[in-house]
């Protein structure tokens, strides 16, 4: 490994863990009330040496949006590609996409003032990120309709209009849950009931 690549590797190590440290903190004060040093210390460095990878406390909430939005598309394309029942895994990709992305900021006594923020400062992160998942997922559909697994024939949907769709239910439940486990079951309940109408019919 050049020197290059093994720096930029220490650089990006060292944002991952203020990313987490980041996160942390910004679910137990909200975004308002943390402050760069909150953070710096959190993570375990200086303040300066914070300043040295991200601009300000915007460009770093930013960046996370970033960083949390990859993990979680990251896992739900592993489990989409994983083996099992193609409605088990499409359910349990998007279980796990919202554990990352969305759950932490739900838990949060500051989810509503975090989301906001969100909206305001990575707009344009989130525009990419839902395109990448409803590629994702719509890829996957097609894929199973192609293997015989689901059967778009009787529907007035297409995968990708179809995954738009059930996002868009999945937003809706977000705006009527108050506790993680309802928010998961609400998550299945729905997924099940777009699925079985393209479940593929017994040969």
């Amino acid at each position: 490994m050049t020197n290059l690549n093994q720096d930029s590797t220490r650089d990006w190590a060292k944002r991952v863990v203020v990313f987490e440290a980041a996160a942390t903190v910004f679910a137990q004060y909200g975004f308002r009330r943390t402050t760069m040093n909150d953070i710096a210390q959190a993570a375990g460095i200086s303040r300066p040496a914070l300043y040295l990878l991200f601009d300000n406390k915007e460009h770093l909430f930013h960046e996370l949006a970033s960083y949390r939005l990859d993990q979680a598309i990251d896992r739900a394309t592993a489990v989409l590609s994983g083996k099992g029942d193609i409605q088990e895994r499409f359910i349990e990709a998007l279980l796990d996409y919202e554990k990352i992305y969305y759950e932490p900021v739900m838990n949060s006594p500051h989810g509503e003032d975090l989301m906001d923020i969100n909206q305001s400062l990575a707009t344009d992160i989130m525009k990419e990120g839902y395109i990448r998942l409803v590629n994702t997922l719509a890829r996957e559909l097609a894929e199973a309709e192609a293997a015989g697994e689901v059967d778009f024939t009787n529907s007035p949907l297409k995968p990708e209009p179809f995954v738009e769709l059930l996002l868009a239910s999945i937003v809706g439940i977000k705006k009527k849950v108050s506790t993680t486990a309802e928010f998961r079951k609400k998550i299945r309940q729905v997924s099940l009931i777009f699925l079985q109408a393209i479940t593929a019919p017994q040969r």
